[in-house]
C-alpha cells in the first residue's frame, strides 16, 4: 500500500451515522480481528480482550446504556473491547511461555525480560492497571479503523458508554474484564449523507509544532 492508498483509504472512513441492514461476512469480521492482533502494544502483552457481539437481544440489552446511540444495536457485528484486569504477573507468564515458543534465546534471557516487565507493571494498582489497558485498547483501535477501511468495513468506536453498568450486565468482573469502549460494524447506510461531507481537521500548521529546548 502506497501513501496514495493509505490516504484515500482515511479518507473513506468517517463516523457512520447509520447503517444499512447488510451484514459483513463472519470471515471478514474474522481476519479483521486477525489484523488488530498484529497492532503495536507495549512489551506485546496485548493485554484487552474483543469480545463479539452479534446476537441482537444482546445488543438490545446493552442500548439503555449507550446514552440513545442506535448503532450499538443496528449493525452487523458489535465488537466490545475491554480491558483484561487478571494480575498482570499472570499475564507476563502466559506472554513469555508463548514467546519461548517462538523464539530461540537463552533461559537466562527469558528470565531477565520476564522480571523487568514484573517489575515496571507489578506494582500497578486496579485503576492505574485499567488505565494502561485502556491505553493499549486505543492503540489497537487505529490499527483496527484502517484494516476496517482497507476491506470497506464502517467501523465506529464508541466510548460514550455507561462502562460499569455494562461490565455488570454481561458478567464481565467475573471474566475478570472491564469494559473500554464499543465498536459497531457494518455497510454505510445510502442515505447517510455524512458519508460525502468533507472532513473537518486541523491543519498540519495546527495539529503540529516544533520544540527545541
Amino acid at each position: 500500500m502506497n501513501t496514495s492508498q493509505l490516504e484515500s483509504l482515511l479518507n473513506w472512513r468517517y463516523a457512520v451515522r447509520k447503517f444499512s441492514p447488510l451484514s459483513v461476512e463472519q470471515s471478514k469480521v474474522d481476519k479483521l480481528i486477525e489484523l488488530t492482533g498484529l497492532s503495536a502494544s507495549s512489551y506485546g502483552l496485548q493485554s484487552y480482550k474483543i469480545l463479539q457481539i452479534t446476537d441482537q437481544k444482546t445488543k438490545q440489552a446493552l442500548f439503555p446504556y449507550s446514552y440513545g446511540q442506535q448503532k450499538v444495536v443496528d449493525n452487523s457485528h458489535l465488537l466490545l473491547f475491554a480491558a483484561d484486569m487478571s494480575p498482570l504477573d499472570r499475564q507476563i507468564d502466559r506472554y513469555m511461555a508463548d514467546f519461548k515458543s517462538n523464539r530461540d534465546l537463552s533461559d537466562n534471557v527469558y528470565s531477565q525480560m520476564a522480571a523487568g516487565m514484573k517489575e515496571v507493571l507489578g506494582g500497578m494498582g486496579p485503576e492505574a492497571q485499567y488505565r494502561w489497558c485502556s491505553e493499549q485498547v486505543h492503540l489497537a483501535l487505529g490499527t483496527l479503523l484502517v484494516a476496517a477501511a482497507s476491506m470497506e468495513i464502517d467501523a465506529c468506536p464508541i466510548t460514550g458508554i455507561e462502562k460499569k453498568a455494562i461490565d455488570v450486565k454481561l458478567g464481565l468482573a467475573e471474566k475478570q474484564l472491564s469494559t473500554v469502549l464499543v465498536v459497531p460494524l457494518g455497510i454505510r447506510c445510502a442515505s447517510d449523507k455524512s458519508a460525502i461531507a468533507p472532513k473537518v481537521r486541523k491543519t498540519q500548521e495546527q495539529l503540529t509544532e516544533e520544540m527545541m529546548l
